[in-house]
């Protein structure tokens, strides 16, 4: 009986390692999702950025050499955000004075990530910064039957190095005219 009782406590303590090992590698990120700043109940001119971060103006704007229509400004995210910071929304009204002016174009907006995460959180991460960007252009008056999303999470990075300078240009949400 004595044996029994040793068996079943190095069975336990077996099934407690297993458990802390298998609950500490499940997943490469550790941050959590912030709440997003933006909502579609909001305002469009309304200070919504949450961050105070200034990423996006460092960064390139209209005409930027990293892909995309040469027409529309590419808004840039903080680090495991999907807010809007005031850069980024000033690109936006600056796409959606582009959109009015042209208003049988229609676009993509695809949204990216940095590298670090996982795929499926990069993905979702990036559907959300695409979303935001959409959502932030129907309250500026683009009609939402004229842009489509798409999230491309880390797979198509901008600058393909590692560093807080290549991860703040992958961060984004990227514009591609569909038809004009």
């Amino acid at each position: 009986m004595n044996g029994f009782k040793h068996h079943r406590w190095s069975f336990l303590a077996l099934m407690l390692l297993c458990f802390a090992v298998a609950t500490t590698s499940c997943s490469k990120k550790d941050v959590k999702e912030d709440e997003p700043s933006f909502s579609p109940t909001e305002s469009a001119g309304a200070d919504t950025s949450g961050t105070g971060g200034d990423t996006g103006a460092a960064l390139g704007g209209a005409g930027d050499s990293f892909g995309g229509a040469p027409e529309l400004q590419t808004v840039y995210y903080d680090f495991d955000s999907y807010n809007l910071n005031s850069q980024g929304r000033d690109a936006l009204k600056a796409n959606a004075q582009w959109l009015t002016e042209n208003p049988t174009a229609t676009i993509q907006v695809e949204g990216h990530c940095d590298e670090r995460g996982t795929t499926e959180y990069n993905l979702a991460l990036g559907e959300r910064r695409a979303n935001a960007s959409r959502d932030y252009l129907q309250k500026l008056g683009v009609d939402a039957s004229r842009m489509s999303v798409i999230s491309y999470g880390e797979e198509r990075p901008l600058d393909p190095s590692s560093g807080e300078s290549a991860w703040a240009k992958n961060r984004r949400a990227q514009f591609v005219v569909l038809s004009r």
